[in-house]
């Protein structure tokens, strides 16, 4: 039974069918996969280090790149998301399940290819609301993401890769598929597009670096982008649209820093 469609089953209704005939296959998330999936996510990278450390005490030096550089910086996230795709790809796997059967079933193509310009338009939305605020609250955002800015084309194709394929699709699974399906079984689609949503925006952390207004601005927009994702979610039925409109909200944010690099280098 579909979690997210407009048959969305709410409360207990699922679990209670479950125990009641044995046609009716356990879910494939469970509440224990939202503390399990970032706890083996921050494990893993930690024990590759911790093998590689030991296996060869030289290997930071080894990369050729220094561990304060870009590259590492892009590298780690990378790692960290590939690690969050491996521990939910893992736990289903012990169900007998796969990503693909259970976050991205056919169907809802409309709502895939309405999502990519709704991502689109709400960057702009963003970025043209951002720019109305006052100066000082510009430049303190500017310093924020400053960490993250590519400083040449190779750096900002690493975090292309990153920003629009790894972060939206393994965001998109925790968020979108499991933590919203499984409080979708337990609470109503408003309640649980919330909560999700407000657990997606504390997690990219805008409050924390920046606890001021220009936080809480940042702040709102995420929450405003994960309750539209979650709507995408239950339209189409399945992770497909959701994730085609984050990653175009993340592609349209990088755009303009990419072409003008192109532009430097041309």
């Amino acid at each position: 039974m579909a979690v997210w469609g407009p048959d969305a089953p709410v409360r207990d209704a699922v679990a209670g069918e479950a125990a009641a005939s044995p046609s009716v296959p356990r879910p494939a998330e469970r509440w224990i996969d939202i503390a399990l999936v970032p706890l083996i996510a921050s494990g893993l990278p930690l024990l590759v280090v911790a093998l590689a450390a030991v296996a060869r005490p030289d290997f930071r030096e080894s990369l050729g790149i220094g561990i304060f550089s870009n590259y590492a910086l892009y590298a780690a996230m990378a790692g960290f998301y590939l690690s969050v795709l491996a521990a939910i790809a893992f736990l289903l796997l012990l169900r007998g399940r796969r990503i693909g059967e259970v976050f991205f079933a056919k169907g809802g193509r409309v709502w895939t290819f309405a999502a990519i310009p709704a991502g689109i338009s709400m960057a702009l939305g963003a970025g043209g609301f951002l720019m109305l605020l006052p100066e000082a609250m510009q430049q303190e955002m500017m310093e924020m993401d400053a960490a993250l800015e590519p400083g040449s084309l190779g750096e900002a194709l690493c975090l292309l890769f990153v920003v629009v394929l790894l972060a939206p699709l393994a965001e998109e699974i925790y968020f979108r598929g499991i933590m919203l399906r499984v409080f979708g079984r337990h609470f109503s689609f408003p309640v649980s597009t919330a909560a999700t949503a407000i657990v997606f925006t504390l997690v990219h952390g805008h409050l924390f670096p920046v606890p001021g207004p220009s936080g809480f601005v940042l702040t709102a927009i995420i929450f405003v982008l994960g309750v539209l994702l979650a709507l995408f979610a239950r339209a189409g039925g399945n992770l497909r649209a959701p994730f085609a409109m984050h990653a175009a909200y993340n592609a349209t944010l990088m755009l303009p820093g990419v072409y003008t690099l192109l532009f430097a280098q041309g």
